[in-house]
């Protein structure tokens, strides 16, 4: 039973880990993310602007919670909102002949060591996400609204006593 711990663990600290390094590339060049979106997508320019400053915070917030298992589970459902908003701007983008325009994912993180994520390779990363909620969610040991740490469990327990 302990795999079971280890994947569900393991599943939220590489989630967060993707989060946190998209939010920070994103941070560290955020007026580049905002001229990358804002020409191709089918949000206003208002719109774009207000993302493009408030979703880097949310990753980095969400990448911190999960790395730690803060509430894990509940993080794991604001992801899935994210990443299935990911998901629709990626699939929009693909049909409008835009699958492979570099994407801005993880801003200056992208160029340094991924070289540059196109919008198709961006969809296959969402899907990704995608199964790593699922994981977090079939074998995270503790319940949706625990905000003690994984990694201070106390031997045996699971976090489903009510905490």
């Amino acid at each position: 039973m302990r795999y079971k711990f280890w994947a569900g663990v393991g599943a939220s600290i590489l989630l967060g880990l993707i989060f946190l390094a998209s939010g920070l590339g994103k941070l560290l060049s955020q007026e580049e993310f905002l001229t990358v979106i804002i020409p191709k997508t089918f949000l206003t320019p208002l719109m774009a602007n207000l993302v493009a400053h408030w979703l880097p915070w949310v990753e980095v917030v969400l990448g911190f919670l999960l790395i730690f298992g803060i509430a894990s589970k509940l993080m794991a459902s604001l992801s899935t909102v994210l990443t299935i908003a990911f998901i629709v701007n990626n699939s929009w983008l693909i049909s409008h002949g835009l699958g492979y325009e570099p994407c801005g994912c993880f801003g200056t993180f992208e160029r340094m060591f991924l070289g540059e994520l196109s919008t198709m390779e961006s969809l296959y990363l969402d899907i990704g996400l995608l199964v790593l909620i699922a994981v977090i969610w079939l074998f995270y040991p503790r319940n949706p609204l625990a905000i003690r740490p994984w990694f201070i469990e106390k031997p045996g327990t699971t976090g489903n006593e009510g905490r």
